[in-house]
């Protein structure tokens, strides 16, 4: 079993509004990401923080869709993947909920990989899914809450995945960042 976690508890304060909710080809950015995943895993956890309640409403008929709340999102990203790894099962990827147009090729690319931990690269540069065997669920919950994704990984061993794919390096906070998506 695999399953997504889609982190989108943050506060989108350089944006001053809820980015999972702008509209990219009339389609709010969290969908666009959750459809990215969808064809590939039996579950996708969407982490909500502090707009928890706009996020459900849009999600809550949304198939294979379960929303949690991290009550603690101001503690930061790290916060929310602990409360995204928790509700999970199995294997999963884990995906910041602004990099939305991954391509479906990369995703193919880093299930077929062979290692525990295997983080895309495009051009030298690591990016998102991260893919993170559920071996890791424990250590990543019992991990100091200071640290990071991050430093979690490269404590391990992990499986560079090169890939094609400029969308795995997407951070948006801004809308320019929004009208300039290629």
């Amino acid at each position: 079993m695999i399953e997504a976690i889609i982190l989108a508890g943050g506060k989108s304060s350089r944006l001053k509004r809820n980015k999972m909710l702008l509209k990219v080809d009339n389609v709010p950015l969290i969908l666009h990401t959750i459809n990215c995943y969808r064809p590939f895993v039996d579950k996708v956890i969407v982490v909500t923080g502090k707009y928890h309640q706009e996020i459900s409403e849009l999600l809550k008929n949304e198939e294979k869709v379960i929303v949690v709340e991290n009550k603690d999102y101001e503690l930061g990203m790290f916060s929310s993947v602990k409360v995204g790894v928790n509700a999970t099962s199995g294997d999963f990827l884990l995906t910041p909920g602004d990099c939305p147009f991954v391509k479906k090729e990369t995703i193919k690319k880093i299930l077929e990989g062979k290692g525990k931990i295997r983080v895309p690269r495009y051009q030298n540069e690591d990016g998102h899914p991260i893919y993170i065997s559920k071996e890791y669920k424990q250590e990543i919950l019992d991990f100091p809450l200071d640290l990071n994704l991050k430093v979690f990984r490269d404590s391990k061993n992990y499986e560079i995945i090169n890939v094609d794919d400029k969308n795995i390096l997407m951070n948006l906070n801004s809308v320019l960042d929004l009208e300039n998506i290629s």
